[in-house]
């Protein structure tokens, strides 16, 4: 039996292995590997529980998933941070937050009671009164979300255009504005250049395409009832949308990372990629960017709670040789299905 496990154990190296090659590959090129990047934390996870049972039954063929999580450990490392507030003086003295939210149209706040619904509306505010943010980048905004934010009364200067999902609100003037265009209405991405102490900062609010598999990930999930057959087709009809999606994200950052490239100014790149830190699109964004989690967060900075839990696929990127991230916090809510990020930075004039 020891000897079947160590078989199968072998055979599960070598896949994690090619696994941690094929990690941020093009999807329109190889769209089948970027699937994978899905399925990284899950290898961490089998990973351990090899560790652990080696351990315990035979500790000499530990070192085979010891080995594998070694090679494996640029990947890890996008996993987790370890980091800490800065005490850079700076940090304290001219530092400035943003905060970076897919709103999901404020959905949750929505009720059949007018009455309850003016509470939530009056919770979520307060909400956003309670961090202040000085910076507030908006995804799968809407009339009605975008009502109830500038309610709040904190920012006098904003950037939101009609069918268009991504918006940006500042206590700072804002001195140009534009968009990326992505030729969609719910997936876009906003920028603005700010006076910020009295030097210009650009901004962009991103939200990538969209995987829109939640439905059939439900249905394979939940449906005990539903044929083989059935839950094949529906796999397969997931796994279609995917590789159209993906291909759509990775043709999206690249034309953000273009337009940033472009700027006389230090850039902030804030949003929801739909994309893992393993996959193409984020590795195209971080290409002379830091990611604040990996800077100064703690934990595994998880985003997303919605069908697929537990996933890190909203970011704050910044300039690596301009920005300097002090803290990013995660701030668990429940009025959409992604959780905000906060983070504080200053800029290096």
């Amino acid at each position: 039996m020891l000897r079947f496990l160590l078989s199968v154990n072998i055979v599960w190296s070598v896949l994690c292995v090619i696994c941690y090659f094929i990690v941020g590959l093009d999807p329109s090129r190889f769209w089948l590997f970027s699937i994978s990047s899905l399925f990284i934390p899950a290898l961490f996870l089998i990973n351990i529980l090899f560790v652990l049972f080696w351990v315990v039954f035979q500790i000499k063929n530990s070192w085979l998933p010891i080995l594998t999580l070694l090679i494996g450990w640029t990947c890890w490392q996008k996993m987790f941070a370890f980091g800490e507030e800065s005490a850079n003086k700076k940090c304290k003295q001219e530092a400035i937050s943003i905060m970076t939210y897919n709103v999901y149209g404020l959905k949750q706040l929505k009720d059949t009671s007018s009455s309850k619904m003016q509470i939530k509306k009056s919770k979520f505010t307060a909400f956003i009164r309670e961090h202040e943010p000085d910076i507030l980048c908006v995804q799968e905004n809407n009339f009605f979300s975008d009502d109830i934010i500038n309610k709040t009364g904190l920012y006098p200067y904003f950037h939101y255009l009609i069918q268009h999902g991504a918006a940006i609100y500042s206590r700072f003037p804002i001195l140009d504005k534009g968009l990326v265009e992505f030729g969609t209405k719910t997936n876009s991405c906003l920028w603005v250049d700010l006076l910020v102490q009295g030097r210009k900062l650009r901004v962009y609010s991103v939200h990538l395409q969209s995987n829109r598999i939640t439905k059939e990930l439900e249905q394979i999930t939940d449906d005990e009832d539903e044929k083989s057959s059935e839950k094949i087709s529906t796999l397969r009809k997931m796994l279609r949308k995917y590789k159209n999606t993906a291909i759509i994200r990775s043709k999206q950052a690249r034309l953000v990372k273009e337009h940033a490239s472009q700027s006389p100014h230090p850039c902030l790149i804030a949003g929801d990629f739909n994309d893992t830190p393993f996959s193409y699109s984020y590795k195209v964004l971080t290409a002379g960017r830091a990611d604040s989690f990996l800077k100064c967060g703690s934990g595994l900075g998880t985003t997303y709670i919605g069908a697929l839990p537990g996933l890190r696929i909203d970011f704050i990127l910044g300039d690596e040789d301009k920005i300097q991230f002090c803290t990013h916090r995660v701030l668990h809510t429940s009025y959409s299905d992604h959780n905000p990020i906060l983070v504080k930075s200053y800029i290096k004039w």
